[in-house]
């Protein structure tokens, strides 16, 4: 059995591709959630992979033979605390909203508490050596997370005492050409972290270059482009996710834009962020709606009481359908509305990084506000007029999907890689 370890909502998306077509070639896999708060009945992706025959669950509901009633009895409450917490997310009548706002609080206190003793109290290398060999593991596949987090650190142990492989694959597209692109960046930032995995994998050359300059070892690494927004995952992910956007066209003539906004943490000039979507709300002829990033979590009041509609639970996929244009900062969604060939205005004024698509001219660069309201009036007249060329959004899109290698087929790449890594250490 190969096992995917994931815990949110963009590692889901960056596997959910590798799961499939190794399900598809009768490959035996099984997707666990690290994560007890995360809801995986509501999760698109996961949900598909189960239609598919794939067994997903969050991790704790399995390999607990051994562990007692006790045992049980806590991890009903903690996903009990977590599910309360969840009820207590949807949005309450006004009346009641500082009631749901205190519920919510502590039961997602309750849930982190409870799972804190419940993993230091049971989930030890013997519990994970218990997980690797009742599921027959043949290698364990995480994405980039921290050896620290959840359960990983007892998991990656065993495995290397078993002689199991253990592969971190991308949560992510890294865009950043610079250095410090966050608000507590540190002059060296390391990657030492991933050195525990035997192989750590990335989409493109410059983020290899990032992380074997900042601590892990160069021979780890291995450039494999994007199982996200490869051409094959890609036509499969239009038929699957969720069509939920509560908007139509517009009048004609009307421009749509989305603006995909970034998280704040990453040198985001907040305060002109607001600005500009207030103008989005003011400009005669413009449909504007703004989806935060998916991260978003203490930032997301940021975005309430905002002039243009927040779709923040809306797919991105669809939001970039629905749109004529989309904007955005400093994030790799940018992708998706070039593959879908959508203009797409990148907002150097809001944010202090340098990015990918920027260095490539794979979009419209916008210095300030009144370049803004130029290029969506320049759009509005003709949706192609834009000052960036094809051949550079292709350039662009085969670094991130491809590696900047010779275009092949990503997942079975990724899928032969897997399978091979379980090879070699059995021989």
């Amino acid at each position: 059995m190969y096992l995917f370890f994931v815990r949110a909502f963009n590692d889901i998306d960056h596997m959910t591709p590798i799961v499939w077509k190794m399900a598809c070639n009768k490959q035996p896999v099984a997707v666990y959630c690290l994560n007890a708060e995360y809801d995986i009945k509501s999760d698109y992706r996961l949900n598909f992979l189960k239609e598919s025959g794939v067994p997903v669950d969050i991790l704790y509901n399995h390999f607990d033979q051994k562990l007692g009633r006790l045992h049980s009895i806590l991890r009903f409450l903690v996903l009990k605390s977590y599910a309360i917490q969840r009820w207590a997310d949807r949005k309450p009548f006004p009346p009641f909203a500082a009631v749901f706002k205190v519920l919510r609080r502590m039961a997602h206190r309750a849930g982190k508490e409870l799972y804190k003793l419940i993993r230091n109290k049971y989930y030890d290398n013997r519990w994970a050596q218990n997980v690797i060999q009742k599921s027959g593991a043949k290698a364990l596949c995480f994405d980039w997370i921290r050896p620290r987090q959840y359960v990983v650190d007892v998991l990656l142990a065993e495995a290397k005492g078993l002689g199991i492989p253990t592969l971190s694959l991308p949560h992510g597209v890294w865009i950043y050409t610079n250095d410090f692109v966050t608000i507590e960046s540190r002059p060296h930032e390391t990657y030492d972290k991933l050195d525990r995995y035997d192989h750590v994998i990335v989409q493109n050359q410059l983020y290899k270059e990032v992380m074997s300059r900042t601590g892990l070892k160069r021979n780890k690494i291995r450039v494999m482009g994007s199982a996200r927004y490869c051409d094959e995952w890609s036509a499969q992910n239009k038929k699957i996710f969720p069509k939920t956007i509560p908007l139509r066209r517009g009048s004609a003539g009307n421009l749509n834009v989305v603006f995909m906004t970034t998280k704040i943490r990453y040198r985001i000039h907040t305060e002109r962020l607001l600005q500009t979507i207030e103008l989005l709300a003011r400009l005669d002829g413009v449909n504007a709606v703004v989806k935060p990033h998916t991260r978003t979590t203490k930032e997301a009041r940021l975005y309430e009481n905002l002039p243009i509609a927040n779709l923040s639970d809306s797919s991105s996929v669809e939001l970039c359908q629905w749109a004529d244009v989309v904007m955005v900062i400093g994030s790799s969604i940018i992708i998706e509305p070039l593959l879908q060939g959508k203009p797409c205005l990148y907002l150097k004024y809001l944010h202090e990084n340098r990015t990918l698509y920027e260095d490539f001219g794979a979009c419209w660069t916008i210095h300030d506000e009144k370049q803004l309201r130029h290029a969506l009036q320049v759009l509005k007249a003709d949706k192609t007029d834009v000052p960036y060329a094809q051949s550079d959004v292709d350039r662009f899109l085969f670094d991130i999907i491809y590696g900047g290698q010779q275009k092949t087929d990503v997942l079975k790449d990724y899928e032969k890689f897997i399978i091979h890594s379980s090879s070699d250490r059995s021989d």
